[in-house]
């Protein structure tokens, strides 16, 4: 059973927004797309030492340390996304609305907003501080391994 890990960040209407930020993770593999509604997202595919990529990873150990350096070169990406998170398929989390119609956003672990989107959703204190303008919900990392 193949998994897609990777960091995926919605970046609002514009197709440029996207590409920027592709431009900011400038050596990993990276794909642009739309939502089919509103949002241009961009993917970030990390890889492991030797140029590996982990499309199809099994150990969670490496999954985590991936999504740790994805996570901290996003802590310094221009600030054109509106909220991203790094894990397993995360290409097909929430729309922007799906997102902002959400319950509880607390529910996501390595989730990354924007100080709007925090603020719309109701300030809540599980979220710290990312990045200028960005608030998350601490990445614990990956917990498990695929079926063999």
């Amino acid at each position: 059973m193949a998994w897609s890990f990777a960091l995926n960040a919605e970046c609002g209407g514009r197709e440029t927004h996207a590409r920027d930020l592709a431009r900011h993770f400038d050596g990993f593999p990276s794909r642009i797309f739309s939502d089919g509604g509103s949002g241009w997202w961009c993917g970030i595919a990390p890889e492991e030492p030797g140029g590996k990529g982990i499309a199809s990873a099994e150990d969670a150990t490496a999954m985590t340390a991936a999504g740790r350096r994805l996570y901290w070169l996003l802590r310094t990406a221009p600030p054109v996304y509106r909220y991203a998170l790094a894990g397993v398929d995360t290409d097909k989390f929430r729309t922007y609305a799906e997102l902002m119609a959400e319950n509880d956003l607390t529910r996501f672990p390595g989730l990354v907003v924007s100080e709007d989107i925090w603020a719309a959703t109701g300030k809540r204190a599980a979220f710290s501080d990312f990045a200028p303008g960005y608030r998350w919900i601490p990445y614990r990392g990956e917990a498990y391994t695929a079926p063999r």
